[in-house]
């Protein structure tokens, strides 16, 4: 497997993007008309959030007994993340298992912010437990080992139907999950923060007994 280099986002960009929800930004984005909703893919727990720089993996899966174990290569994915990274794998959407609690505990333990799957995952019970966010298309007890082979990282690949490259920003939280291109990001943080603000003023006028046509009406915003 070839792991080529990533260039990471400021941190305070990443940072930025903690306190601004999916819809926000994703309302942004159709201002923007770039489209980055990522398409099927749902956290193991609703409880999950993430922010992160993306790290990304082709994978290709057939039947058991396709591929060597050592093609499944985890291990150097993870040895080759950052604090803070977000893997994100394309998996073409199969239902077989890229990642499951064993995967969990040593991300977690080297500080990996979390996954993306455009595939499946295992062990739902214990990475809900490790509280290790795990989005994935399937939750499947079906093991990629053998199944599946590590063919690239770092390259650029599709999830839920978006194109993701290495250092784009992944924004991932009940709602769904967003790619914003790494070129844009410092763009998308300005615009969203403009669009918190105004929310929130909006928001105090109605509880200030302003109706919502009259905000409406005042900000623009719906």
């Amino acid at each position: 497997m070839e792991i080529k280099p990533v260039e990471r986002p400021p941190k305070e960009i990443i940072e930025g993007f903690r306190s601004i929800s999916t819809s926000t930004i994703s309302d942004v984005l159709d201002q923007m008309g770039l489209d980055c909703l990522v398409s099927g893919v749902k956290a193991v727990d609703e409880g999950f959030t993430l922010v992160g720089p993306a790290l990304t993996i082709k994978q290709i899966s057939g039947l058991v007994g396709t591929y060597a174990v050592e093609d499944f290569q985890i291990s150097k994915l993870i040895d080759a993340a950052q604090p803070g990274d977000v893997l994100v794998f394309d998996n073409s959407g199969k239902e077989i298992s890229t990642w499951g609690g064993l995967a969990s505990t040593a991300a977690k333990e080297k500080g990996i912010e979390g996954v993306v799957i455009d595939g499946g995952s295992r062990d739902a019970d214990e990475v809900v437990e490790l509280n290790f966010p795990v989005f994935s298309r399937h939750i499947t007890p079906r093991t990629g080992k053998t199944r599946t082979k590590m063919l690239e990282m770092n390259g650029e690949i599709q999830c839920g139907g978006i194109r993701v490259r290495p250092g784009d920003v992944i924004v991932a939280d009940r709602t769904g999950i967003i790619v914003i291109p790494r070129e844009r990001a410092v763009e998308v943080l300005e615009k969203s923060r403009k669009v918190v603000t105004g929310e929130k003023h909006f928001a105090e006028g109605l509880k200030s007994g302003k109706t919502f046509g009259e905000m409406h009406r005042k900000t623009g915003q719906l």
